[in-house]
């Protein structure tokens, strides 16, 4: 297991431009060497470049987990030839769910492990295709005043970190759909409840925007058992 503090981009943000999950990572094409080549001796997966309709943004417009992947339909025809390309070489291929909402932060939206997913009630038309894809029990629940159910949170399948106006209750809830040991509430990069923008995950290691505190990470590291 191994964390690492870093930027993207000269920023904290390392959630809104890369996604994780325990079969690969996605990561902007033009990610500097250097920084890469570090991320890639902290996660034990395939790292795969790819944009989304031209955009960095990948963990703001994906949600996946080992089992797949939903991405926006406005995902060039291209773009989706070469993500099955890189799944293809996976030994256990993800499916690839194409939603057409207008809402399509998926990342923001859809808060996922290998055991369950919770989203928004903006997806509640989507929630089968979600399920399906997937391949875990779907629910749709909105907590901490939010409508953001993965923006405000970050999992993996030992733990969950969320915003720090979720209730007691909602935490139970959280734990019993994403059946995870431990949901606790948590900030990072100083201070900020947007927790998915600030790190990626999975089950061994996890990266951390260069802001996150000592306290934060030792909080998120507990939690998630990294």
């Amino acid at each position: 297991m191994a964390i690492l503090r870093s930027q993207v981009f000269g920023r904290s943000l390392i959630g809104v431009y890369l996604t994780a999950n325990n079969a690969y990572i996605l990561y902007p094409p033009t990610l500097l060497k250097p920084i890469l080549k570090k991320f890639r001796n902290i996660f034990q997966v395939p790292f795969y470049p790819i944009t989304i309709h031209n955009s960095y943004l990948l963990g703001a417009y994906t949600a996946s987990n080992k089992f797949g992947i939903i991405v926006p339909h406005i995902i060039k025809d291209d773009e989706l030839d070469q993500l099955r390309e890189f799944l293809k070489e996976e030994k256990n291929p993800s499916q690839i769910g194409v939603l057409k909402s207008i809402d399509n932060a998926y990342g923001n939206l859809i808060l996922c492990n290998d055991k369950g997913a919770i989203i928004s009630s903006l997806l509640k038309d989507y929630r089968k295709e979600i399920e399906d894809t997937l391949c875990v029990e779907t629910v749709v629940y909105e907590f901490a005043n939010s409508y953001l159910p993965g923006s405000i949170s970050l999992v993996n399948n030992n733990g969950c970190l969320v915003h720090p106006l979720s209730t007691d209750d909602e935490i139970e809830y959280i734990s019993s759909i994403l059946k995870v040991n431990e949901t606790d509430v948590s900030t990072v990069n100083r201070g900020i409840p947007y927790l998915s923008s600030g790190a990626i995950v999975n089950d061994r290691s996890g990266i951390f925007g260069a802001n996150c505190t000592g306290p934060e990470m030792m909080r998120i590291t507990s939690v998630l058992q990294l």
